[in-house]
């Protein structure tokens, strides 16, 4: 793919996020509505986990329901909670066969703002980092894979 192809593709992509944000505001403000496990939350609140796995100190837990709201109710998604210090520290989403990756993004985007984006073997990778969250979004157009991690900043480890 030439140059100009690569930079005509990134416009139309980028084209196309912007008029389905502007498309999928009023589904979004019903999506905001969602009852989310609030940051920081103690492991003992959170119901219909399995605990999974510990990888640097973070227990990993399964969600074995996910609520059809947000992303969930555009993407089958796996969700799976990570605590640190048993406190709700990250929340991996993982979609294989996505059916729209715009979408995803401009959930996001509504959210958060424009992301800060780059490519890196293969993935499109967009962040986003507020006073309390940092976002982390994956996605390879060829396998239609996107991977999603949101980490809470006052967790973090120093």
């Amino acid at each position: 793919m030439s140059h100009e192809e690569a930079e005509l593709r990134k416009f139309v992509c980028l084209s196309t996020l912007l008029l389905l944000l502007l498309a999928a505001l009023p589904a979004m403000a019903e999506s905001a509505k969602c009852n989310a496990i609030p940051w920081g939350e103690p492991l003992t609140a959170v119901e219909q986990i399995q605990y999974s796995h510990t990888a640097d100190g973070i227990r990993y837990y399964k969600v074995t329901k996910v609520e059809a709201c947000g992303i969930s109710k555009i993407e089958d998604t796996r969700v799976t909670y990570g605590f640190r210090e048993n406190r709700l520290y990250t929340t991996i989403v993982e979609i294989d066969k996505a059916k729209d990756v715009q979408k995803v993004v401009s959930l996001l985007v509504d959210e958060y703002g424009l992301p800060d984006t780059k490519k890196d073997s293969g993935w499109d990778v967009y962040r986003w980092e507020n006073d309390k969250l940092k976002i982390k979004l994956k996605s390879q157009y060829t396998t239609d894979r996107i991977k999603i991690g949101m980490y809470y900043k006052p967790l973090m480890p120093k």
